[in-house]
């Protein structure tokens, strides 16, 4: 007997893999950098980057320590440093559009390789369909980051998505 589903009640098929990991294309054995504040985004990004990778959160000591409580509470290795390195050692660096997001972004700069990228994240993470309902614009515009990250010297920043309250922008080291 042939079982019969109606579309609307599938799950659909994305995998466990969170939405900032998927976006930024984070991989085993990288070298990220994250500058923000939201457990949401850094603490995906380092257990993908595993125990061959490295995960450097950059901060204020307060909201390091903070992320670093919850990395150990989930079981995942995250470093962290008030400034950023100057040693381009790093793939990719995540900045969450927040308060100093530009000055992280132009810190940042110095710490990713040539050819590296950086990914800016503005908004929050919204999930479920009330959130679906009650869109709220991010207070910094995709445009706003693209023009930021032009004049700081990144190549070719681009929007290269938006889903569940969060917009994702790319450039190049």
């Amino acid at each position: 007997m042939m079982e019969m589903r109606l579309p609307f009640l599938r799950k659909a098929i994305t995998g466990d893999v969170p939405l900032v990991v998927s976006m930024s294309g984070a991989r085993l054995g990288d070298a990220v950098l994250f500058a923000g504040r939201s457990t949401s985004l850094a603490l995906p990004l380092a257990a993908r980057t595993g125990l061959s990778g490295r995960c450097l959160v950059v901060g204020e000591a307060e909201s390091t320590a903070l992320l670093e409580a919850a990395a150990t509470r989930e079981g995942v290795l995250i470093e962290t440093a008030e400034r950023f390195p100057a040693d381009r050692s790093f793939e990719l660096a995540v900045v969450e559009a927040s308060a100093e997001w530009a000055a992280a972004a132009a810190g940042a700069r110095e710490a990713v390789r040539d050819g590296g990228r950086i990914i800016v994240v503005a908004g929050s993470l919204r999930e479920g369909w009330l959130a679906r309902l009650s869109a709220r614009p991010s207070e910094t515009s995709a445009d706003a980051i693209i023009e930021t990250l032009s004049k700081q010297g990144w190549r070719r920043p681009r929007q290269i998505g938006a889903r569940d309250g969060l917009v994702f922008v790319e450039a190049f080291a």
